[in-house]
């Protein structure tokens, strides 16, 4: 193992005995620290981080991410002093502990406000014992449901079966794709049918990021599993949202921005020619021709786009944007927040044949539906804690939940169990579940399925993060 691994292994996973959670104390909800201190941090963080990390934090290469869900995760429940002795013990890579201890304080000042933890009158200390009671939570105190509410949420909506408890008709067959040798499925929310029963998935290269990667991430098989052919190596960084439209062409979007590319949606014909790409590479940002962090992508039959924006809680953009079939802006709509017409972290997104927009509006734990115009229709608890939202030519919404936890923190969802759930487009009534396969999904921020397709068989397939796959379920034969 090289010496950046194990810096960021030591960064990021903390050893057994080696920190104590906060149990009482503030929170980072509370403001504990400055505008002025952030401020500096951002120069600090830039100069001694941001080489390995990122500008917009996500991470590159080996780099662990300091924002977003997988950082929260980490470290929901320790303490700012815990963050501060790992920090300061391990970077920068090849010179720790050589900031001063104030240089070190800053810049979690800045990861903080990168975060979108709220700033206050008093600066983050520069010594670990005076942090060692603020509590890094994932989620805001005061904001959180308490589980027996949630669990009584839970079963108002499924007041028949439960939350979990539908029927589950379908098996898994684990080993359908057979993958070239040599050659490893890596993480992956994508997953898409073209109208020959072609499968496609997009991976991100053997692992979680393509940044750096020769891999071709973009992958068709066969209606039998085999391989068929792959493109795309060097062209993205974080692949994510993925669609095959009416004419067989593969949409995909690149949710993060590093080297230059990133923050932009590709569409390519079945040859993996590239026909257009959408925003402007290396550009993250809410505008009529750029993206923030582009989710999901999905293309109606007359060639309009809809576009899922906004992948980071808290901040920046959380909208759907509807571009024409040439790719010219239109509309948007959504903002961020928890209110009626409000989003965040639009993870994914289907359209019906009757125009209806379906909307994994995740970090709400719930779908919204929308008309083509951004007019809402529904707003679905029922569905649990969607990733990603598939609209079948059956009349049946197919949605993966990859995150419900019962621990307090990230994913917080108390009363839901990971997994698919499959209910009528129109009612919002669910009807069947497949639960996750993971043997513990609570320890793991993520498991399970969020990218979802369903073929004309109505063969389910589910794009893995976490167990770095594509599962497909068939429906189970009944006994004679």
């Amino acid at each position: 193992m090289n010496r950046i691994a194990v810096a960021l292994i030591a960064l990021t996973t903390l050893s057994v005995g080696v920190a104590a959670r906060a149990q009482d104390g503030r929170s980072v909800w509370e403001g504990v620290y400055t505008s002025a201190q952030a401020e500096r941090g951002a120069a600090a963080y830039a100069q001694a981080c941001a080489m390995c990390h990122g500008a917009q934090l996500a991470g590159t290469g080996e780099a662990k991410a300091l924002a977003g869900p997988e950082f929260l995760s980490n470290w929901n429940g320790l303490t700012m002093g815990d963050l501060f002795e790992r920090t300061r013990t391990t970077m920068p890579l090849d010179k720790p502990g050589s900031l001063s201890r104030e240089a070190y304080a800053d810049a979690l000042a800045y990861i903080l406000k990168f975060n979108s933890f709220p700033t206050g009158e008093r600066e983050l200390a520069s010594r670990p014992e005076m942090l060692a009671g603020i509590r890094i939570d994932a989620f805001k105190p005061t904001a959180a449901q308490s589980a027996t509410d949630a669990v009584a949420d839970a079963a108002d909506a499924h007041a028949d079966h439960g939350p979990n408890g539908a029927p589950n008709p379908y098996v898994a067959d684990a080993g359908f794709f057979k993958l070239p040798p040599g050659r490893t499925m890596g993480s992956t929310s994508g997953v898409a049918v073209d109208s020959r029963g072609h499968v496609w998935v997009a991976d991100r290269c053997g692992a979680n990021s393509c940044t750096g990667s020769l891999l071709n991430p973009i992958m068709e098989f066969d209606r039998e599993g085999r391989f068929v052919k792959a493109f795309g190596a060097g062209m993205f960084n974080f692949p994510h949202g993925f669609f095959i439209d009416a004419r067989d062409h593969v949409w995909l979007t690149d949710n993060r921005v590093a080297n230059g590319k990133g923050a932009q949606v590709f569409e390519f014909d079945r040859n993996g020619k590239l026909l257009r790409a959408l925003g402007k590479a290396g550009v993250s940002s809410e505008g009529p021709d750029t993206f923030f962090e582009p989710n999901g992508v999905a293309v109606a039959r007359d060639g309009t786009i809809f576009v899922a924006d906004g992948h980071s809680a808290g901040k920046g953009a959380h909208r759907i944007v509807k571009l024409d079939a040439q790719g010219r802006f239109l509309k948007q709509w959504g903002a961020r927040g928890s209110g009626p017409d409000q989003l965040e972290v639009p993870h994914g997104l289907a359209l019906d044949d009757q125009g209806r927009i379906y909307v994994a509006d995740r970090w709400n734990d719930r779908v919204q539906v929308f008309d083509s115009e951004g007019k809402l229709l529904e707003s679905w608890k029922q569905f649990g804690r969607p990733s990603g939202v598939f609209a079948g030519s059956d009349g049946q919404l197919y949605v993966a939940d990859s995150e419900s936890r019962e621990p307090p923190g990230y994913g917080y969802h108390p009363g839901w169990k990971r997994g698919v759930r499959i209910g009528d487009a129109k009612t919002g009534k669910v009807t069947a579940f497949i639960p996750d396969t993971a043997p513990d999904p609570d320890k793991q921020s993520t498991s399970g399925p969020e990218g979802i397709w369903v073929d004309a068989a109505g063969r389910i397939y589910g794009a893995q993060v976490f167990q770095k796959s594509v599962l497909r379920f068939t429906k189970a034969r009944k006994a004679p």
